[in-house]
């Protein structure tokens, strides 16, 4: 029952943002505390036989209060939950040293409360074993002083038992409210999944869409005037064989589809050069990069007069960006564009 329960917490929330330790309500509660404390001490001092040492616990406790309720990731820190439990021990130690042997108590073993309050968070926060081993000491600490002073074990078991109660409950409501985070956190991860998969069909037919509109402005014109039935002229052949290039290179070549490079392809063609644009990167370049393959391309294609020119940009993880190579009657030349030129 009081073995560390592991689940799957979520990055988003955890038990500490559900209690809104930041908040002004987790303050007010705090104070609380603190109050309530300094009063059962100064309202019982008169029952003490060493009033200091309770003053000393309270102040003790109160830094205490001040730890557990800091916001921290769960589960809470281990050098935090050991200073929590160091003043849980010497708290009830510095409180069983001032109660008197004999006579009625009160409400002079407040300790018991104030400790437990502090072990409540220390169980809601994932520290389960370590909180029940200080609610185990404080419980053997009450047992060895009513024996000491003469009650007897029994009355000190009577005495601090209700507070083994107290922290099983408070293990069986973090254990329901870990769970209640997990789930919240299910839920989010689930949305931002929806969210992030409803956004890239988005931007799928976004693209479509666009790719559309390009298609359509190219070959609209064209396939107007075959739809037409008219007899084509020798402009209007060059004008199909020109889209039919132009519709390929922004297949093949999509990356190179630029107004720069689509222009100097273009005048290429009409000198008789043979162009092949190819993209084998499959993703935008970045502005200095489009810069450097305009410049290379398009004077490329500006400096063929006949025949062929095969541009292609090579797949990530090569040394190179770009090859062009150009071939024609006398020779065949390669130019290379290396990617740290681009950068």
């Amino acid at each position: 029952m009081i073995a560390e329960e592991t689940l799957p917490e979520g990055r988003g929330t955890d038990i500490s943002r559900l209690l809104g330790l930041r908040s002004r309500g987790a303050q007010l509660i705090l104070a609380v505390y603190v109050v309530s404390n300094v009063m059962f001490v100064a309202s019982t001092a008169d029952l003490l036989d060493h009033v200091w040492a309770s003053y000393v616990a309270v102040a003790l406790v109160t830094v205490g209060g001040f730890v557990v309720t800091r916001p921290h990731p769960d589960p809470f820190a281990h050098n935090l939950t050991f200073v929590t439990l160091g003043i849980v021990v010497a708290s009830s130690a510095l409180v069983l040293y001032a109660l008197p042997d004999e006579g009625d108590l009160g409400r002079s073993t407040w300790y018991l409360g104030a400790n437990t309050w502090l072990l409540w968070f220390l169980i809601l926060r994932r520290r389960i074993l370590l909180a029940w081993t200080g609610g185990l000491a404080m419980l053997v600490e009450t047992m060895v002083w009513a024996e000491l002073s003469g009650r007897g074990v029994v009355s000190g078991l009577l005495l601090a038992s209700p507070q083994v109660l107290l922290l099983l409950i408070a293990t069986l409501f973090g254990s329901a409210l870990r769970r209640a985070t997990w789930r919240i956190n299910a839920l989010a991860r689930r949305s931002v999944e929806a969210a992030a998969a409803a956004s890239a069909v988005e931007a799928a037919r976004r693209v479509q869409d666009e790719r559309a509109d390009e298609l359509g402005e190219i070959v609209g014109p064209v396939l107007t005037v075959i739809a037409s039935g008219q007899p084509l002229t020798d402009e209007m052949r060059e004008e199909i064989i020109r889209v039919e290039a132009q519709l390929r290179d922004s297949v093949r070549g999509h990356g190179l589809s630029l107004p720069p490079i689509v222009a100097a392809a273009t005048r290429a063609r009409s000198r008789g050069v043979n162009v092949t644009l190819l993209d084998d990167l499959g993703v935008p370049l970045s502005s200095a990069e489009t810069e450097a393959v305009v410049g290379a391309v398009a004077g490329a294609l500006d400096g063929a007069s006949d025949g062929t020119v095969t541009v292609r940009l090579l797949p990530a993880g090569r040394e190179e960006l770009l090859t062009i190579v150009s071939q024609d009657a006398l020779d065949i030349r390669r130019v290379a564009l290396p990617r740290g030129v681009a950068a």
